[in-house]
């Protein structure tokens, strides 16, 4: 699979070269493939992946503990759920092993070293900044819905949550507004995290190849989005434990779906 040639980066501080790439269509046997191709990679190099994934279980032990306070119960859900748009961030460093087993031209040190890590620093600021805006428009919305109604006041948060009006408001304007948050994630990072590790992009630029890959690719943007959003939900109501393999398939699986959309 040929990648188009990149431009050499100007002097330092300056702005690269748009790169010249163009999309292939894309269809739903393609996510297969690239699930398929994500757990060979995870096969081949297990114990680094199991290694780094095993920090999410022991982060889902100090959650568990952290969350047994009455009063927080409302908020679990909404940061879990959150961890679906840390999943392109997450997910990098497994499309580095990815990237350089099928390479074997450059160590994880200088995929993640200079120029590259500025671009990369950029894009997980912006993925953390989206997590904390879904997570304060969960606890606005909370607030104003069941936080504020008296009925059944007393009743357990999972029994209000589900026979009361404020409840059921409070699960759809919920999920519509997390429904927008993780379009507008799937938008900005399909393949913008993967894009800086393999060419000499800014992180604007790898956004923008982001965006025009979800315009040729829409449906098939969507239908991987719910794929990984769907693994990465199920990892984190297991309290992360099942991270330790949905985090490495997906990650490795996000490099094919890069390569496979880029030419």
């Amino acid at each position: 699979m040929t990648i188009a040639a990149s431009p050499t980066v100007g002097q330092p501080g300056s702005m690269p070269s748009p790169v010249p790439v163009n999309f292939r269509r894309m269809t739903i046997s393609d996510i297969r493939d690239a699930l398929w191709a994500g757990w060979d990679d995870l096969t081949h190099s297990r114990t680094d992946g199991l290694l780094i994934a095993a920090i999410f279980p022991l982060a889902g032990m100090v959650f568990a503990a952290a969350f047994i306070v009455q009063a927080f119960l409302p908020f679990v859900f909404p940061l879990l759920a959150g961890f679906a748009l840390l999943g392109p961030m997450a997910t990098l460093y497994f499309a580095a092993m990815s990237r350089q087993r099928e390479r074997d031209d450059e160590s994880l040190a200088a995929i993640f070293g200079e120029p590259r890590i500025h671009a990369i620093q950029r894009l997980a600021g912006t993925a953390i900044m989206v997590f904390l805006a879904w997570n304060l428009s969960a606890a606005v919305i909370y607030l104003l819905t069941l936080g504020i109604s008296q009925e059944d006041a007393q009743a357990p948060f999972f029994a209000r949550l589900f026979t009361t009006h404020a409840g059921w408001a409070l699960i759809i304007v919920g999920c519509a507004v997390g429904a927008v948050f993780a379009v507008v994630t799937l938008a900005i990072s399909v393949i913008s995290f993967p894009a800086v590790i393999d060419r000499p992009v800014t992180a604007f630029q790898a956004v923008e190849m982001s965006l025009r890959a979800m315009r040729v690719n829409p449906l098939f943007v969507l239908a991987w989005g719910a794929v990984a959003a769907t693994g990465l939900i199920f990892g984190a109501v297991t309290c992360l434990l099942g991270m330790v393999v949905v985090l490495p398939v997906l990650g490795h699986a996000t490099w094919h779906v890069y390569k496979r959309m880029t030419y």
